[in-house]
């Protein structure tokens, strides 16, 4: 079992402390994502505690922390940082484990956060879907405790509360379709796209309009986008179209409110580890636009319950994007332009015909929210974590980890892409 630096902060945990099999559960408060994998209506006592960030030391440091300290408490669950200090814990994350970003070379803190995650301190191993399932799977195929970490690692999908409330769209007749993009990396989730798909249907006189909710974050800082920042203002210059209406932020209940006011959440991402507002659509009866990349092809089934299009995608479903190509570069501004247009232009192509067809897009709504129910409720999901939450708390930490669920197969088996290149994959090059 590792021995962390942080040792002095173990006194945080106990032997059960609540009575009737209630437990306490520390949970990592970072800003939301770790509201979507824990239990939303716990039998437990849930104390989110907040967390050191030690990137605000280096960006390197994202794949640990420490937990603030608080009452005692029976286990701790975080989402993709290792919490130091403690003796029993689940570790949930979207895309890799341990976080590792920046660096290109094993060395001693890479090892020392490995050990972690390979320890009886780490009790199981929670992949948000099967995507970053076979990330960890490739981040770990060389690493010689990849048994005893594939004995521990399951895989479950985010949660989210469902109103009960029926569609408020459910006899439009679509003669006018209206699309969402919430996002905050404009960029990177498809903000550029979403505009350009405003600005061709006005061309091509579709009675399409978009939504845009973003603070619009974009440029050097995010791993996919072009760095120079002159290079996005043909895209902020499109937020003035006349079928365009801008937010920079909206309160979440708000934000729903216009997915479920919308025909379709338009989620063209170049690279997401899940993509919340889709989930967050679904909820509302609202099919996803979505591209053929990381976990969506396991949520969005095209022509049912959403529209994908197709990207060069390698082995694992990340974005290709140009090998050798600096992001400051022309070359690869020009690619990246290029790719935009081409999701638009083939959004365009599927959205025209369902001008006037509400038939179909009630089917489609139909899926989704159906998808919703049967994937992400959050009832279902808080029972899950309950027992499982349950489950770790009686286990000696002596013993070995081992998830007692069978896992099921991948249910998004990928196919080489279409677009060429190579499919050579740097898990490290993806993210900085």
């Amino acid at each position: 079992m590792v021995d962390s630096p942080f040792s002095g902060f173990v006194w945080m945990m106990g032997s059960r402390v609540m009575t009737n099999g209630r437990l306490r559960v520390a949970v990592l408060k970072d800003r939301y994502p770790m509201q979507f994998m824990t239990a939303r209506h716990s039998r437990h006592e849930l104390d989110w505690r907040r967390f050191l960030p030690f990137t605000l030391l280096s960006h390197r440091l994202e794949g640990f922390t420490v937990l603030a300290p608080g009452k005692r408490v029976d286990l701790v669950h975080s989402s993709n940082r290792i919490p130091l200090g403690v003796q029993k814990y689940i570790l949930s994350f979207e895309d890799s484990a341990p976080r590792r970003f920046g660096f290109a070379q094993d060395n001693l803190l890479t090892r020392y956060m490995d050990d972690c995650i390979g320890s009886h301190r780490c009790r199981r191993l929670v992949a948000m879907s099967y995507f970053a399932r076979r990330r960890f799977l490739h981040q770990h195929r060389d690493n010689p405790m990849l048994p005893a970490l594939q004995d521990k690692l399951t895989v479950r999908y985010p949660n989210i509360i469902l109103r009960d409330a029926p569609d408020p769209l459910r006899d439009d007749p679509c003669t006018e379709l209206v699309l969402t993009f919430v996002g905050a990396h404009f960029a990177r989730k498809g903000g550029c796209v979403a505009v350009k798909i405003a600005e061709k249907a006005k061309a091509a006189g579709l009675p399409i309009r978009v939504n845009v909710i973003s603070p619009l974050e974009m440029g050097a800082a995010i791993w996919t986008d072009p760095e120079r920042e002159g290079f996005y203002d043909e895209y902020k210059d499109l937020l003035t179209l006349d079928n365009v209406d801008y937010s920079a932020r909206l309160p979440n209940d708000v934000m729903r409110g216009k997915l479920r006011q919308s025909h379709f959440c338009v989620l063209t991402t170049f690279a997401d580890s899940f993509g919340f507002s889709g989930i967050e659509a679904m909820a509302e009866h609202t099919p996803v636009l979505g591209t053929r990349v990381c976990a969506l092809p396991e949520v969005v089934q095209d022509d049912v319950n959403g529209i994908l299009i197709d990207m060069p995608v390698d082995s694992l479903g990340m974005w290709v994007r140009p090998a050798d190509t600096p992001r400051s570069s022309p070359a690869y501004e020009g690619y990246f332009r290029s790719e935009v247009d081409r999701i638009a232009q083939g959004a365009i192509e599927r959205l025209a015909p369902l001008v006037g067809d509400g038939e179909t897009v009630q089917a489609m709504r139909r899926a989704a929210r159906a998808t919703a129910e049967a994937r992400f409720d959050s009832h279902t999901a808080s029972q899950y974590w309950d027992a499982l939450y349950a489950e770790v708390a009686d286990e000696d930490l002596a013993s070995v980890p081992r998830r007692r669920e069978p896992l099921l197969p991948d249910p998004a088996p990928l196919k080489r892409s279409e677009f060429g290149g190579s499919f050579a994959y740097s898990f490290d090059s993806q993210q900085h």
